[in-house]
């Protein structure tokens, strides 16, 4: 049956009910061992399904709309706990996007792609590297969500990434690695494989450094890693409301630097640019930080329901098979100043999912690291994620979209270095 259908059959009853529809494609061409060989291409498409009733929400999945699917959900809120702040969404004005959507990515044939591949690769001879990993993977997707109370959100979009990872030989092995997304095909891949080539053929010859406090930069690839793993968690309202959020007691406190974090869930070409979330809500623009000002959270309806306002539109889903939980659209940094990009410039961090994301303190391994211009081996920063944002020098001016985040390079201060 269609959702129409579908919604009619759960209301008889369910207080509420939703229908969450989710199709994708997505293709990859493979570079391995030096070579453009692989191809995988892969499709879902299947249904949530979530009712509610006498405050008890029941949620099952299918790939169909069959009524065995829909009595299980109905089944399962029978049993459920009952919870004052469940809801859905009702029905709202969606905002228009740019950018979303690129027929070219959609329609991207395999033997193109494989000469994009090339393109990623070619660079590598110039610097003497080798092609040890990459690939460009080019997806198109539909979404629909409606509602019992009249959410009806239709849309597709596309996405097309582009990652190489080249090996530098000489004085010891080196890595370098690049990798850019967009809702476009509009990715330099010639650009990209030379930023990864030349990367890693500077990398080489590494030494340790030793300990020290000094001013360090991190690039966007790093600035992005750590704060998806320890500060994007401290900015979702379930988090506050649990007591797992550093920020919880401090909105309208000054807690960072002079400069601003927006979550903007309508960016033009944005990665997770949308007209509404994954519950039928409007997508918007969100000011958390303005000034280095605590301005505010990320809400779904749930959170949105307890603190008694209305949902900032961050509810997403992994997949049709789980239910929403709160998450960043675009999340945005810019602030004032400039950056000298010497001192220790970080280029990527590795083990950013073992940080703190409560106490926010952090103990990181650099990737492909440079001290006065000259490659580092093995070293760590460490420190207090809160601290490292009060004392910041400047931004860069270029930035970049790394997963959820957009970022410029940013300097700060005072960086505990262990060598």
């Amino acid at each position: 049956m269609d959702e129409e259908k579908a919604l009619k059959f759960l209301l008889r009853k369910a207080d509420e009910a939703e229908i969450y529809y989710a199709k994708g494609e997505s293709n990859t061409v493979s570079v391995r061992g030096g070579e453009v060989e692989i191809f995988e291409g892969s499709s879902t498409a299947g249904y949530g399904i979530r009712v509610i009733n006498k405050k008890r929400t029941g949620f099952a999945y299918s790939n169909t709309l069959e009524e065995k699917n829909l009595i299980k959900a109905l089944e399962i809120a029978r049993i459920s706990e009952e919870d004052e702040y469940v809801s859905l969404p009702e029905q709202g004005k969606y905002p228009r996007v740019k950018g979303d959507f690129d027929e070219d990515i959609r329609s991207l044939e395999i033997e193109d792609a494989l000469e994009l591949a090339k393109t990623l690769i070619g660079p590598c001879e110039k610097y003497s590297v080798h092609p040890a990993s990459g690939g460009i993977t080019w997806s198109a997707f539909e979404v629909r969500v409606v509602n019992s109370k009249g959410v009806w959100g239709e849309e597709k979009g596309t996405v097309c990434s582009c990652y190489l990872n080249a090996v530098a030989k000489g004085k010891g092995v080196s890595t370098g690695m690049e990798y850019m997304s967009s809702r476009n095909l509009d990715l330099d891949f010639a650009s990209i494989g030379d930023a990864a080539s030349k990367l890693a053929k500077e990398s080489l010859g590494a030494k340790k450094i030793g300990g020290m406090m000094a001013r360090v930069v991190l690039k966007p690839n790093a600035v992005a890693e750590l704060l998806e793993s320890v500060l994007v968690p401290s900015f979702s309202a379930d988090n506050v409301q649990r007591g797992r959020s550093y920020l919880g007691n401090k909105l309208d406190k000054k807690v960072f630097s002079n400069f601003d974090v927006i979550d903007y869930g309508t960016k033009p070409q944005g990665l997770n640019t949308s007209k509404f979330d994954s519950e039928g809500m409007a997508s918007q623009r969100t000011v958390l930080v303005k000034g280095g000002v605590l301005k505010g959270f990320l809400y779904d309806t749930y959170s949105a329901n307890k603190a008694s306002i209305e949902s900032t539109g961050n509810a997403m889903r992994g997949s049709y098979s789980s239910l929403p939980y709160i998450d960043t659209t675009n999340l945005v940094l810019s602030g004032p100043g400039g950056i000298e990009g010497e001192g220790f410039v970080v280029n990527g961090l590795i083990g950013a999912h073992t940080s703190n994301p409560v106490s926010g303190d952090f103990s990181l391994e650099t990737r492909n690291a440079f001290y006065q211009s000259k490659p580092v081996k093995k070293a760590l920063i460490a420190g207090n994620i809160y601290e490292l944002f009060e004392d910041i020098n400047g931004f860069g001016g270029e930035e970049n979209q790394v997963g959820g985040v957009v970022t410029p390079s940013i300097e700060f201060s005072n960086v505990k270095i262990v060598g």
